[in-house]
């Protein structure tokens, strides 16, 4: 069936979700497009962002991507899966975005500078608003799920494609020598991984004391990042 556009109903943002997709709806968005679904992750980023994980309705998401809430109940139970997808969907998004990493033969200084950018890329400023709310979606997820196991589980589970991502960084550059093999591979992903949330979470809410000018931080984050080299003895 093809997908329905939603009808403005003039909802507030705070009123409840609607419930799952009755005989009119019913069927909705089954078979639909992998474009209508990206059309729903889309909306659901920014308004989870926006309104957080509680406050946002499955309605307002329906009617920001244009359709009707039995576009999101075909494909997820409700609102939990939701937000797990669209983390799902904001860590592809950065995958595809990063820059390529070509194995060199060992020693290959300009190579080892570009896994050590790489690996800051993960930790530095926001590049576009776009960027700040797919990292703000990320942190509603991880905190809303704290207190819920098999909730928790999903929202890991959505981000492994970030792990193993930056795994393969670092295990490329162990094997060229510009990462010292005897550090941890998950204790320099976990690294990235809070660098990258915690400046989101500092900047976003301002609790740096002042706020950090973006070549002190990179400056920082490199001097860091700097640090995975093997010890010269």
């Amino acid at each position: 069936m093809a997908e329905v556009a939603a009808p403005d109903t003039g909802e507030s943002p705070g009123a409840a979700d609607d419930p799952p997709a009755g005989p009119a709806d019913a069927g909705e968005g089954v078979s639909g497009s992998p474009e209508v679904t990206e059309r729903l992750l889309d909306a659901a980023v920014d308004v989870f962002a926006e309104r957080g994980f509680e406050a946002a309705r499955v309605a307002e998401i329906a009617r920001r991507a244009g359709l009707t809430t039995g576009a999101i109940y075909a494909r997820w139970r409700g609102k939990r899966d939701l937000i797990v997808e669209a983390v799902r969907h904001v860590v592809g998004e950065y995958a595809r975005a990063s820059p390529p990493v070509v194995a060199t033969p060992a020693r290959d200084t300009q190579n080892s500078q570009d896994l050590r950018e790489v690996l800051a890329g993960f930790a530095a400023d926001p590049a576009s608003a776009r960027d700040s709310r797919s990292r703000q979606v990320v942190l509603e997820a991880m905190v809303s799920a704290r207190r819920d196991d098999s909730f928790g589980a999903a929202v890991s589970d959505a981000m492994s494609e970030e792990r193993a991502n930056l795994s393969s960084i670092v295990a490329r550059g162990k094997a060229e020598g510009s990462i010292d093999s005897s550090l941890s591979t998950p204790a320099i992903v976990a690294l990235c991984q809070c660098l990258g949330l915690g400046r989101h979470l500092a900047v976003s809410g301002e609790l740096a004391s002042g706020r950090v000018q973006a070549g002190e931080w990179d400056a920082l984050v490199s001097r860091l990042v700097s640090a995975l080299r093997p010890v010269s003895r």
